[in-house]
C-alpha cells in the first residue's frame, strides 16, 4: 500500500512525502496537478527522520518540488500524483500558506532557477527565454540584443519592434496576459513612480520594465539589489541600452544614469492590465 501526505503548499513549491512498506519510493517521480494541468514535478529524494523511525523504508520518502501556478489557479486544488501509477494524493490538513506569509515565494513564482529549468524541460520556454529570465532573476537585469537589420529601420518602426520583443519577455516574466504602454521621453526620475505603479498593478511580481532609446545610453544598477542583499563595498554596475540593445530591468535594483552615459531620456516599455 502506498500512503503519503502534502505538508506544505505555496504558489512556488510543494512539500510532502509518499511511502510504501513494499515498494522503494526513493527516486520515484511525483507530479503536481491543478485540475488536469501539470504545474510541476520532481523526485522523491528528501530524507525524513520521523518517517524512517516509523519504519517507512530508508526515510528517503520526502519531496520538495517547484511548481508554477498560473494566476487563476487555486492552490487549494493542487494534488500530487505518482508518475506511472494511479496513486493520487490530495490535500488534507496540508499547511496552505497564506498569501501574506509567503511574500518572497509569491514574487518568485515560476521565476526561481528550479522552476525555470522545469519549464525549459517541458518545452514551455526555449533556451533564449530561459537565459533571459534566469539572468533577470539572478542579477535584476537582462540585455536583449536586437537583430542587425534592426538598425536600418526607420525610427518609429524600430520603437515598435523593440516594444514587441519587450512585451514577449515581460509577459513571460509576469506569467499572465498583459498589455504594454510605450512611454516616450522618460527620465531616470520617472522610474520611482513607475515602480510604485507596477507594485500596485502586479503585486505578485517584481517591478520589471523594458528600457530603450534610438541613442545609446547607460544606467548603473545594483546587481542583485532586488534580493535585498549586497556585498560590502559593492559598486553599481553599468549596463548599456539603446540602438540594438533592449534592457529588461528590475526597478528594485536602484537604477541611476551613469555619468557621461549618453542618452539621458529614453522610452520605457511598461506592463499594464489588458483591457477587458
Amino acid at each position: 500500500m502506498i500512503q503519503g501526505h502534502i505538508d506544505f503548499v505555496s504558489r512556488v513549491r510543494v512539500e510532502g512525502w509518499v511511502a510504501s512498506r513494499d515498494i522503494p519510493m526513493r527516486g520515484q517521480r511525483v507530479l503536481a496537478f491543478v485540475d488536469e494541468t501539470c504545474v510541476g514535478g520532481g523526485l522523491v529524494d528528501v530524507f525524513r527522520q520521523d518517517l524512517a523511525d516509523a519504519g517507512l523504508g530508508d526515510g528517503f520518502v520526502g519531496f520538495r518540488i517547484p511548481v508554477a501556478l498560473e494566476p487563476w489557479h487555486d492552490a487549494r486544488l493542487l494534488d500530487i500524483r505518482l508518475e506511472g501509477s494511479a496513486f493520487l494524493l490530495k490535500q488534507g490538513r496540508a499547511c496552505l500558506a497564506a498569501r501574506e506569509s509567503v511574500g518572497e515565494d509569491r514574487r518568485r513564482q515560476g521565476r526561481d532557477a528550479e522552476s525555470l529549468s522545469w519549464m525549459l524541460s517541458r518545452g514551455w520556454i526555449d533556451q533564449l527565454q530561459y537565459d533571459a529570465l534566469r539572468l533577470l532573476g539572478q542579477l535584476g537585469v537582462h540585455t536583449q540584443i536586437l537583430p542587425p537589420a534592426f538598425s536600418h529601420l526607420e525610427p518609429r518602426r524600430r520603437c515598435d519592434e523593440a516594444a514587441l520583443i519587450a512585451a514577449g519577455l515581460l509577459e513571460l516574466h509576469l506569467l499572465q496576459p498583459m498589455a504594454l504602454e510605450i512611454r516616450e521621453n522618460r527620465s531616470i526620475e520617472d522610474l520611482a513612480a513607475i515602480r510604485a505603479e507596477l507594485r500596485e498593478t502586479f503585486p505578485a511580481a517584481p517591478p520589471v520594465i523594458g528600457l530603450w532609446s534610438p541613442r545609446r545610453g547607460t544606467v548603473a544598477i545594483e546587481e542583485g539589489g532586488h534580493h535585498g542583499v549586497l556585498a560590502d563595498g559593492a559598486s553599481p554596475i553599468e549596463h548599456g541600452f539603446g540602438d540594438r540593445e533592449l534592457l529588461i530591468l528590475n526597478l528594485d535594483t536602484a537604477p541611476a544614469l551613469a555619468r557621461g552615459g549618453g542618452a539621458d531620456r529614453f522610452i520605457a516599455f511598461v506592463p499594464c492590465r489588458p483591457e477587458a
